[in-house]
Parts: structure tokens; sequence; C-alpha cells
């Protein structure tokens, strides 16, 4: 189901108003505590924007791709954090969506979609995070439940989760093909939250370990069939990479908006610095860097809105690689134009430059993503359309 364009700029018309009203001024605030907005998350929560990716009948307005993205990008320029916090229900959900028996999406979706339980995505491990079929986390079928023991890493939203999509090998003989999904809710003897990670950015997001000992979980929440957990993770992944595209390129473009907005008003030699050419071929190489980020993921959008695909995934992979490599740059190049202003949390560039490093990192590294363009352009060859005027 696809949202229709008048519904969808109504959502977006009180997104760009939370953002501005509400997240932006508590961007640098969420920085400095580190502490997951509760309040945020809720007013995220009452405009419906988490039933963005849940169907109408458990509760949501969704599933929707393309507008979840726009949601992304729109608050990412507040808050990279914050947009994290929203876009991480997609990841989830996605699984719980696509693979869920009936008893378990009636249980846990509707309360997802409300905002009023919180969703996390664990896949990677300690030696299994961009090899996904070497997780190690076993489950044991025992009656009519599974024995899940592991343990995960970087969960984003881990430690405030009320809910968890969990995978683990039901085969460990059968690589890829023995992994399996679960849906695991907190509270389950045996499931505790290790530590959060200090990372040096998105500091408001936990990023976390989780424990599984034993933990007894009914076969009605396994999402989809014994092995098709990998098939289920593949799948969240390509749009887990487009909402990394997205957080990336309103990173990128509230830094080139700082930038510009400080090198109109800074004089040096007697006129604005926007004047002196180095600064200006800088920030138009900023600009053209924005607009072919912006144009990649709007293809990359396209394709899988028509389905998914080789030639979707693979642009997927390519839109992840290009745009949070773009939004290093831009955000480096602004923290230059800045010059010792820009090394100071006083200006938000700092804050982004630090935010955004982490999507070269996550949903696959961007050498991750180079191996799956080039995997893929071996078996399918080049994933363009004939030239058409």
């Amino acid at each position: 189901m696809a949202i229709d364009p008048a519904t969808r700029a109504e959502i977006l018309k009180h997104v760009e108003r939370l953002a501005r009203e509400k997240v932006a001024p508590r961007a640098a605030e969420i920085d400095r505590s580190n502490a997951f907005p509760r309040d945020l998350y809720g007013e995220a929560g009452r405009l419906g924007l988490f039933g963005l990716w849940v169907p109408e009948e458990y509760g949501g307005i969704g599933p929707d791709l393309v507008t979840p993205l726009l949601v992304c990008e729109c608050l990412s320029r507040a808050s990279l954090t914050f947009a994290l916090n929203v876009s991480n229900c997609g990841d989830a959900v996605t699984p719980i969506v696509l693979g869920g028996t009936e008893a378990a999406k009636r249980k846990f979706l509707p309360d997802i979609a409300s905002g009023a339980i919180i969703p996390a995505f664990a896949l990677s491990e300690p030696g299994g995070g961009s090899d996904a079929a070497a997780i190690t986390t076993r489950a044991v079928r025992d009656g009519d439940d599974y024995v899940i023991s592991g343990r995960k890493m970087w969960c984003t939203n881990g430690s405030v989760a009320d809910v968890c999509t969990v995978f683990a090998k039901t085969d460990p003989q059968a690589g890829h093909k023995g992994v399996s999904a679960f849906v695991v809710p907190k509270g389950l003897r045996g499931f505790e939250v290790g530590q959060d990670e200090e990372l040096m950015g998105l500091r408001g997001s936990p990023t976390s370990e989780l424990i599984f000992d034993e933990v007894r979980v009914p076969a009605a929440y396994r999402l989809g069939g014994e092995g098709e957990g990998f098939k289920l993770a593949m799948a969240t992944l390509d749009e887990a990479r487009l909402n990394c595209s997205a957080l990336a390129i309103g990173g990128a473009i509230a830094a080139f908006g700082q930038a510009v907005a400080y090198a109109k008003e800074r004089r040096q030699f007697g006129k604005p610095i926007i004047e002196h050419q180095g600064l200006a071929f800088l920030l138009a190489e900023a600009a053209s860097d924005i607009a072919a980020g912006r144009a990649i993921f709007r293809e990359a959008i396209e394709l899988l809105e028509r389905g998914r695909s080789h030639e979707a995934s693979t642009y997927a992979a390519m839109s992840k690689l290009v745009t949070s490599d773009m939004a290093m740059r831009v955000a480096t190049q602004a923290v230059q134009v800045l010059g010792g202003n820009g090394l100071s949390r006083k200006y938000p560039v700092e804050r982004i430059m630090r935010d955004v490093k982490a999507f070269q990192i996550f949903d696959g590294t961007n050498e991750i993503q180079k191996m799956v363009i080039g995997r893929n352009l071996a078996k399918w060859d080049l994933p363009f359309d004939e030239f058409k005027l």
C-alpha cells in the first residue's frame, strides 16, 4: 500500500513542525546527555509515524516505502540521533510484517504503531557483523517453543526496546539457509541487556549488547519458516540501506546549510568568505555532491517501489555507498568552512560530522556495499536500463 500524495504532504507538514519546534532545540542537549529522548519518541508515536511501516489492519497506515524515508530525511536535518531513533523502527518491524504469524502481528504491531512499545533489530554479533551468515546464536526447537542462546551486538535502541527481532541458527550446518528469525519480547527469563557502547556520535541512540541465555520463545513467534531468516534480513537491509541514505542526505543538507550561512556572514579581507574563490569552490562541490546523492537515492527508491529485485538491491547498495561517503565529505567541508568555530560544540557542524560517520558503517560497511555491487555485476551485468530519450 502506498500513501497518496495529499496524505504524504500532510504528514510531512507535521513532521517538519515537530523537527523545527521540538527536535532541533533539543539536538545539542540529546548529544550532551546521551539519553534516549522518550518524550520525543512519544510525540512521533502520536503523529502516527511508526504506523508508516505497519498495515492498516494492525493499527498502522502503511506499509509505505517513500513516506518514512522522507520523514527521516526531514528529522535528520534537525537531529540525526532522533531520526535514527525513529527510522530504526522500520528495520525491526519489516520482518514481522513480512513473516509474522497472525498471532504475533496482532500482539505486537498495534503497540509498535502507536509508539507504546519500542522495537529493535538484533542481527549482528561479536563475530558476525558484516557476515550475517556467520552468526552463532542458536535456536533449538523444544516442543511448542524454541530455546534461544547467544549474544547480539550493535543493536540500535536495544537497551530501551520492549521487543526485538532476533536472528538465530536453527541449522548450524546450513550456512545462511540455517538462519531463522523470531520476535522476542523483553521480560522473558534469560533475556538480558548488556552494556551500551560509548560511540563518537549518534549519542542518545543506544547501541546495545543483548544476551540470550536459554530464552524460551513460542514457536508462534517465529517469523517465516525455518531457514527463512536470512531472506527476511536481506529484504529488510535493502530498505535499511535507503534509510541510511535518507539520514546521510539530511545530515549533509544540515551541515551544508550551516556552512553557507556562516560563509555569508563571516568577513575576512574585506568581504564575506563565500566570495573568496577557495571557499566558493568548496561549497560548490558540496552542493553538487548533495544533488548527485539525492538523484541516486531517488532512483533506488523508484526501483524498490516496483518490487524486490537484484537491480533494486544493487541500487540500494549504491545509494548507501554514495550518500554516506558524500555526507562525510560535506560535513568535513562544513567544519573546514567554519574554521576554528567548526571544532567547537557551540556549532552544530561538529556534532553532525561525528554523527554522519556511522552511516558509512551501519547496515553493512561501505566495503560490504562494494562487495554486494560487485557480486551483482558479476551475475547480472550493469544495473542500468538502455539509453532512452
